[in-house]
């Protein structure tokens, strides 16, 4: 039975002893039972297919410890049996299904990990025996000598083979020990808990007694919070649980914080998140970081209409602080006439001036002085040109949604412009080939033509983004991918996706 020393164990020293060197077999006794017939039933175990292999397989499951000894000792053998006499050996192991073969398999399963050698047939052997398995398991997590990568899997297992009245002990590791290995237990747990509804019960169950006897362990609270929001189903006293934490400021940094995550991924308490943000959006907006981050977190929690509201209410956009100003203008009501493209192109961070670009074009045109500031952006930098090549493509995807004739002009210039760097000129050619009705073609025929060597990769891929290719659109492709090594993967690839079934043969 499992206890909650179990989370003590996750760190303890190890509790499975190495293996020792095998004792010589005893000489054998013609009329008895002894190992050297136990190893001659495991040759017939492996290649009789009658009589002779029930009578044998009988025999050695009423000897189980033999067999256990005759079995692993023919499995290290050189050369190692082939894979169904493997098989054949492995059923006869679990069959046996004895606590100290458990044990054994554990033993070899630590020292195969130390010394690096394969594992997965005493993790197979393990997992055959089920939830008689949990005792090593629990004793390798805890095994210091082991690589975290090592008691990662050895957790996952834990975790799959658990029996369902014991799940909830298991929450004792939750917020205790490496963060690699929270991890693992997180996404165990989780999965378990998405595949039966009854796991998920027993899960939750486990996390609600841990939040009550461990209220005051900030660290662990706020573990125990984000995994029973992710995993579990809301019932209200959960739900009064999150908005009360994250409501209070008396509440611990890192408890608000997983508090606002877990309303945010249940879609709850909208009006607590709003109070939230006006209770820290002054120290937020005067430099401090913890105000900043539960300002972030809870805008991003709320729905976008509200959030909207309260980012035009703060004037978010001015924010120095970058996650603030790129939340502003995620949310804000902006300007049809972009009028404060301008501003947003002049904060310091590149995030802010890139989120800012997203919200171009949103109701499909732009005035001309809008183009002109786009394509002077998208433009080479030796031109006053953006340095970021990420706000750079950003700027030239709004020029694609402007859908505008002088915006499709500003990108056959960019594709063709060698000072302008590679990717946003690739960026370019895809805009023109799913705005510009006749875009596709033009960059079917700049990829045929050869005049940009070093952007035919892009051309590629931006053709394979055509709704409606052309036979021109098919035949750019085959060609480049004859006559083009270094292109002919990707232009496969495009030609595979718009054309399924078809070769260039």
């Amino acid at each position: 039975m499992l206890t909650v020393a179990l989370a003590l164990q996750l760190f303890a020293p190890p509790q499975v002893s190495a293996p020792e060197e095998s004792p010589p077999a005893a000489a054998p006794v013609s009329d008895t039972y002894d190992l050297d017939a136990a190893t001659a039933d495991v040759e017939v175990i492996l290649v009789d297919r009658g009589k002779a292999y029930l009578d044998a397989r009988a025999r050695l499951e009423d000897h189980p410890a033999l067999a256990a000894e005759a079995v692993v000792a023919r499995l290290e053998r050189v050369p190692a049996p082939g894979p169904e006499k493997r098989d054949r050996l492995l059923n006869v192991l679990a069959a046996l299904k004895r606590p100290e073969h458990v044990g054994m398999f554990g033993e070899q399963l630590r020292a195969a990990m130390l010394h690096e050698r394969p594992t997965e047939l005493w993790i197979q052997l393990l997992r055959q025996q089920g939830a008689a398995a949990t005792p090593v398991l629990i004793g390798l997590v805890g095994d210091r000598e082991l690589s975290n990568q090592q008691r990662g899997l050895l957790l996952e297992a834990l975790v799959e083979l658990t029996q369902r009245e014991a799940l909830g002990e298991l929450m004792a590791m939750v917020g205790r020990g490496a963060a690699e290995l929270q991890d693992t237990l997180r996404r165990a747990l989780i999965r378990r808990a998405r595949e039966h509804s009854p796991d998920r019960a027993a899960i939750a169950a486990g996390i609600d007694e841990d939040l009550e006897a461990d209220a005051d362990d900030e660290s662990r609270l706020a573990q125990l919070l984000i995994l029973r929001a992710a995993c579990c189903d809301l019932d209200e006293a959960f739900s009064g649980r999150l908005e009360a934490l994250a409501g209070d400021p008396s509440s611990p940094f890192q408890v608000r914080v997983a508090a606002i995550d877990g309303l945010g991924r249940l879609g709850l308490g909208a009006d607590v998140l709003g109070a939230v943000v006006r209770e820290q959006s002054e120290a937020a907006l005067g430099g401090s970081q913890a105000g900043e981050v539960l300002v972030s977190l809870a805008l991003e929690a709320m729905p976008g209409d509200e959030a909207s509201t309260l980012v035009s209410e703060l004037s978010l956009t001015t924010a120095e602080a970058p996650r603030l100003a790129q939340l502003g203008y995620r949310h804000a009501e902006l300007a049809a006439d972009h009028s404060w493209l301008a501003g947003s192109q002049a904060h310091p961070w590149p995030e802010v001036r890139k989120a800012a670009l997203s919200r171009v074009a949103e109701r499909g045109s732009c005035d001309k002085s809008t183009v002109r500031a786009l394509a002077k952006i998208s433009g080479p930098v030796s031109e006053s040109g953006e340095a970021d090549t990420r706000v750079g493509r950003a700027a030239v995807g709004a020029l694609g949604r402007c859908a505008d004739p002088s915006a499709l002009e500003a990108l056959r210039e960019l594709v063709e412009d060698t000072g302008v760097d590679l990717s946003q000129r690739g960026e370019a050619a895809r805009q023109l080939v799913e705005h510009d009705s006749a875009g596709t073609d033009y960059v079917a025929e700049l990829l045929v033509d050869g005049r940009y060597p070093d952007l035919a990769r892009e051309l590629a891929i931006a053709l394979g983004h055509a709704d409606a290719p052309s036979e021109a659109v098919r035949d750019a492709l085959c060609r480049i991918s004859r006559a083009n090594p270094m292109v002919a993967s990707t232009a496969r690839e495009s030609l595979s996706k718009l054309f399924p079934g078809q070769s260039c043969r």
